[in-house]
């Protein structure tokens, strides 16, 4: 039989420890994975270098650069044939 000390922990309490030091382990591995996930940490840093009313309104923003992109191709097409300018 082994004899318990004042300083030695009983069972229950080594149980605790064991506990402890899963949900320890098990956030630094959750921690070691999220610096790893190369794809998740992009998406932040796109996503905290967009200026916030570009995120509030994606569809706008898409909507001025598309129709940005069409008048440019018009405007081309005509000093191109000759029409403009």
């Amino acid at each position: 039989m082994t004899r318990e000390t004042p300083h030695s922990p009983g069972p229950d309490e080594l149980r605790l420890q064991a506990a402890r030091k899963r949900q320890e382990l098990g956030e630094t591995i959750d921690q070691l994975m999220a610096k790893t996930d190369v794809k998740a940490r992009a998406a932040l840093l796109v996503h905290d270098k967009t200026p916030e009313p570009v995120r509030e309104h994606p569809r706008r923003l898409l909507a001025v650069v598309a129709a940005g992109v069409v008048a440019g191709v018009v405007l081309w097409q005509l000093r191109r044939s000759g029409k403009w300018g």
